[in-house]
């Protein structure tokens, strides 16, 4: 079986779900981890490499400060993997028998692979949102990241729309592959649905515009005492999202359950008739891949209400799967809750579609098997 290690900023990380799950379920989880920062044993007996823990010699200070000095005059970032860490990494990769590299997140993966990318491993690099958008806008990064791609044997996108927008730096790999996270579709399959029953999952961050969704909801739903929105994740928009309602006076029909474990999560989606999500880029640029919320609910047959952006109308087709505005159109926005609320669209019709397209396109275990397929023809090479 092919040996895999998995580098990621942080191990564990409760909210890294889809990191998560490729190092438990890659290869029948066998894969070995190397971490940024974290912890260095793992319960379950995973060989696990924490590079924080990596304890340096008299000689690391100084070729550190040489390093960021030829960063500074490669206008590169100032921090490269150097000296007693980059040695350590390379032994602890020897130890375990690594055949080949998966770099979760593509920022962390264009630092692993401009500093071992010679070592007669193959590497791939996964890009998922913040690294191939606002990361990606420094020159620094941009230049590190085409002398990581003259290095890495391949890349994968969550959706294309990360592979375009680097594509448009000139940063381009001829091997690269379209692979979102995916979604376990037994697990997140359609309930008995509940009539009017409205859903937003994710962290209440700029990007994803939670006050647009809850002040859109609160003025189209207040002539329907029925309907609900559950908010489920927390972040810093979270209060602003609370006094809305409360200045609504619609704290009846909008409830906000913080961040909630896996399995309710899914209880919500296969319960819920709509899913909604108001994404837009963050001021900064900031953007999504293709949010794994949004996987969820297709699987769970909800009708999707959310917006043109990003990987977003890779996932859903307007009309049959869902329906789309463009970003930061309310009044659009506002009208697909009220025609959800109306009764306007053919929700089982829509449903259904909804689930087929997750059943066949997202199951994370398809996914999983095509990402094995291409690490182990690497390896074998």
């Amino acid at each position: 079986m092919t040996k895999l290690c998995i580098f990621t900023f942080a191990y564990p990380h409760r909210l890294h779900t889809m990191v998560n799950f490729h190092i438990e379920n890659l290869f029948s989880g066998t894969s070995c981890v190397c971490s940024t920062k974290g912890q260095s044993v793992d319960p379950s007996g995973r060989a696990v490499l924490c590079r924080s823990d990596v304890q340096g010699n008299w000689s690391d200070g100084l070729l550190k400060a040489v390093v960021k000095v030829r960063n500074n005059l490669l206008k590169l970032p100032k921090y490269s993997i150097s000296g007693t860490e980059r040695q350590r990494i390379i032994d602890f990769l020897k130890e375990e028998q690594v055949d080949v590299i998966l770099c979760e997140f593509g920022d962390l993966g264009a630092e692993v692979a401009d500093s071992i990318g010679n070592i007669g491993i193959p590497i791939f690099l996964y890009y998922r949102g913040f690294d191939g958008t606002l990361r990606i806008k420094s020159p620094k990064h941009q230049k590190l990241t085409a002398r990581a791609f003259r290095k890495a044997e391949g890349v994968f996108f969550v959706s294309k729309y990360l592979q375009d927008n680097l594509a448009r730096y000139g940063l381009v790999h001829p091997n690269s592959y379209i692979v979102p996270s995916g979604v376990n579709t037994d697990e997140f399959r359609p309930a008995e649905k509940k009539k009017a029953r409205f859903v937003a999952v994710g962290r209440l961050i700029e990007k994803k515009r939670p006050e647009i969704t809850v002040q859109s909801f609160c003025d189209e739903a207040r002539a329907h005492p029925s309907a609900t929105l559950t908010m489920i994740g927390d972040g810093p928009a979270l209060e602003a999202c609370r006094d809305i309602v409360r200045k609504e006076g619609m704290e009846d029909q909008v409830s906000f359950l913080g961040d909630q474990p896996h399995d309710e999560v899914c209880r919500h989606l296969r319960e819920a008739e709509f899913f909604l999500q108001h994404s837009a880029p963050s001021p900064e640029g900031d953007a999504e891949g293709a949010p794994r919320s949004i996987q969820e609910a297709l699987a769970c047959g909800c009708v999707v209400l959310s917006t043109r952006h990003a990987g977003i109308p890779e996932l859903i087709s307007e009309g049959e799967t869902g329906f789309l505005v463009d970003e930061l159109d309310v009044t659009g926005y506002r009208k697909l809750i009220s025609d959800a609320l109306s009764g306007s669209f053919d929700v089982e019709r829509i449903s259904r579609a909804a689930r087929a397209f997750a059943v066949e396109n997202l199951d994370n275990r398809r996914l999983t098997d095509r990402i094995e397929a291409i690490l182990s023809a690497s390896a074998g090479r």
